[in-house]
């Protein structure tokens, strides 16, 4: 069978802020509701803010989207010039000066490989390229492909000199690919932006990386919908109550193709060079940042459910939200009081 590519609605990447909106804001008289999405990241991206008049809220607006557009420039793979591309072209030569932004999120990056046992690898970009899952020549690769590439995946060939902001790729045949971590860094630094300009009540969703900040205008905490992860529905699983939070989510039904009457998704597992084969179909992780939610989440559903919870309950200050294909529905400690079951075919596991 032909590949078939199969995208779910830009606003069910995981988070559904539509069902956020519908069920929690009320507007005051104080405040006026702003909201925009534009593309950027590889991704539509919606901010919504209430500010104090709508020429205010339209100047956030442009503020944020110039923010997002900076750290593409400067990290996107897909940026002709941007310092990662910049870094991959030189792989095998020599060093990078790269933007101390950059820089943070390559060191991050190494950091979080380790933290994680090796599921989030930032150096899995030949790996990405190979399988092109959602790009023009997505492909299921031959094994021997496969093979040759998972040795060409060590972080330990990334050198970083923090003293001079250089930047080098001893294999060159190496790609680092920072499309794990970029999307959810902006959503931080957009979210800052929000709060240099003095509003205290906004929702960003950058390709359902999603950061609440402060609480409905009504005095409540927001309610996020969480996308049921399925193939073809457009429904919620439940709802989160939260309040200055980051709520990301990483799953199988996001971004795939289908041939052969086999699904493969984009979520590889950097031990196999395969798309992630457990039985979870999606993670969302709570935490104060985006960036560790959009690291964390993707690393959880490669971990699996056991192994997944294990980590995630190892850390202060993260909590999480695993479903599983038979419809369970797994909840970290601190999350079970904020979290309702709204779907009747899932249920919370014991």
């Amino acid at each position: 069978m032909k590949n078939i590519k199969v995208k779910r609605t830009v606003i069910l990447l995981g988070i559904l802020v539509s069902f956020l909106l519908l069920f929690g804001c009320s507007e005051e008289e104080d405040y006026q509701l702003v909201q925009e999405s534009r593309f950027a990241l590889g991704t539509y991206n919606q901010v919504t803010v209430y500010a104090p008049s709508e020429e205010e809220g339209q100047d956030i607006m442009d503020a944020v989207f110039t923010r997002v557009n900076e750290i593409e420039n400067l990290m996107s793979i897909n940026v002709e010039d941007s310092d990662i591309s910049k870094l991959n072209e030189k792989a095998g030569e020599s060093s990078v000066t790269v933007d101390p932004e950059t820089f943070h999120l390559l060191d991050l990056g190494k950091e979080y490989k380790e933290l994680t046992d090796g599921t989030f690898n930032i150096g899995i970009g030949t790996l990405i390229q190979l399988w092109d899952i959602g790009g023009d020549d997505q492909q299921v690769p031959e094994e021997a492909e496969i093979g040759s590439l998972l040795n060409h995946t060590d972080l330990n060939q990334l050198i970083l000199n923090e003293d001079s902001y250089e930047a080098r790729i001893e294999d060159p045949e190496m790609i680092v690919d920072l499309g794990g971590i970029a999307k959810g860094y902006a959503v931080d630094q957009a979210v800052q932006v929000i709060k240099n300009h003095g509003v205290e009540h906004a929702i960003v969703d950058f390709g359902g990386d999603v950061y609440v900040l402060g609480g409905n205008p009504d005095g409540n905490d927001w309610r996020i919908g969480i996308s049921t992860p399925e193939i073809g529905e457009s429904g919620v699983v439940g709802r989160l109550f939260s309040s200055d939070m980051s709520v990301v989510s990483s799953g199988d039904y996001e971004r795939y193709f289908i041939e052969n009457d086999q699904l493969y998704h984009h979520i590889i597992d950097p031990s196999t060079g395969h798309p992630t084969d457990n039985e979870l179909s999606s993670v969302t992780v709570i935490s104060d940042s985006a960036l560790e939610g959009d690291i964390l989440s993707t690393a959880m559903f490669v971990m699996g459910l056991e192994d997944g919870l294990d980590f995630v309950n190892d850390l202060e200050g993260v909590e999480a939200v695993l479903i599983t294909k038979s419809k369970e529905v797994y909840l970290t400690t601190g999350v079970s009081d904020l979290f309702e079951i709204m779907d009747e075919e899932y249920t919370l596991a014991d």
